[in-house]
C-alpha cells in the first residue's frame, strides 16, 4: 500500500519552495553596495572625485556618477549619504 502525504504538508513544502525561489530571485537582482565614502576617498582630502570612482567596477563607478547630482565632478558626503539611502529604500 502506498502512503499518500497529506495535503497540509504538500502544500506547506511548496509555498516554502515558492519563498526561498522568489527571495534568491530577489538577490539576484539587488545591486551590490556601495563602497564606504572614507574608502572611495583615497587620498583622504575629504573630497571624491571622478579618478577616485572610476577605479571601481563599471556597475559600481556609473551608480556613483548619478550620485553626483549638482554634476561638479566630485561627490560630496551629503550627495553620497543620499545615494546610499537611496539605494536601500524599496522603489513603490
Amino acid at each position: 500500500m502506498h502512503a499518500i502525504p497529506s495535503l497540509p504538508l504538500f502544500l506547506a513544502a511548496a509555498i516554502i519552495a515558492g519563498v526561498a525561489s522568489t527571495a534568491t530571485a530577489a538577490d539576484k537582482t539587488a545591486p551590490p553596495p556601495l563602497p564606504d565614502y572614507d574608502a572611495i576617498d583615497k587620498n583622504k582630502d575629504g573630497i571624491v572625485t571622478l579618478a577616485e570612482i572610476d577605479v571601481y567596477p563599471p556597475a559600481i563607478a556609473a551608480r556613483l556618477h548619478k550620485c553626483d547630482t549638482d554634476k561638479d565632478k566630485t561627490l560630496s558626503r551629503e550627495e553620497y549619504a543620499r545615494c546610499e539611502h537611496a539605494a536601500h529604500t524599496p522603489s513603490r
